[in-house]
């Protein structure tokens, strides 16, 4: 099993080119030639040069068999992230310290956009949409006051709805943090037990077991 879906999906600094439904319908040796050529370090094949076909073959072949290579690791890890919803950058991923600034932003950001994203889930809700009709009515016929207290009124409900939805889900991630699931990994061809999940990178071929 290779570690694809939850990688690069705006988590790093590159951007991960394939889409889980697209993921579903490879067979292992090409999931493992796609998966290949993301290496920073894997020059992407021409279709019109044998040498890099059988290049590209070569390291899909690896990948299948004895996993990434420790030398991989970072520079994907810095391309594409960890493997987690909200991951964290260390200084180990990036070398260059981020500015005061770009920390306070990157911060905001991580705060401010899932309960954006929980604020507008709450706008789906039928009761809400509802609501915002009546606003609509009330402000075509005239009724201003009426319209504008109804917004209001939506706009606090769906805000605390969302910061109560996030911090929730802050919650669950601490928990999850007090014992961090591991897996085993073929790393180097060799199977690496005890794993943190959030260390995967795009490619690794994960040990299943029962």
């Amino acid at each position: 099993m290779t570690a694809a879906d939850s990688h690069g999906h705006g988590h790093g600094h590159g951007h991960y080119p394939y889409h889980r439904t697209e993921e579903c319908s490879w067979h292992p040796e090409e999931a493992a030639r796609r998966l290949a050529s993301l290496s920073p370090s894997h020059a992407l094949p021409s279709p019109d040069d044998p040498t890099s076909s059988s290049s590209s073959m070569r390291n899909s072949t690896y990948l299948l068999t004895r996993g990434r290579s420790t030398s991989e690791i970072r520079p994907l890890r810095r391309a594409f992230g960890h493997n987690a919803l909200h991951p964290s950058y260390d200084d180990d991923d990036d070398p260059s310290a981020p500015h005061p600034c770009r920390a306070l932003l990157r911060q905001t950001t991580a705060i401010a956009l899932p309960i954006l994203r929980a604020f507008a889930t709450q706008l789906k809700e039928p009761l809400i949409l509802m609501l915002l009709l009546s606003a609509l009515l009330s402000l075509f016929l005239g009724n201003r006051s009426d319209a504008v207290s109804i917004a209001l009124a939506l706009v606090i409900v769906g805000l605390v709805a969302a910061v109560q939805e996030y911090r929730s889900e802050r919650a669950l991630e601490k928990l999850g943090d007090l014992v961090p699931p591991t897996c085993t990994v073929m790393r180097d061809g060799s199977a690496r037990g005890g794993v943190e999940a959030r260390e995967l990178v795009v490619g690794d071929l994960v040990v299943l077991g029962t």
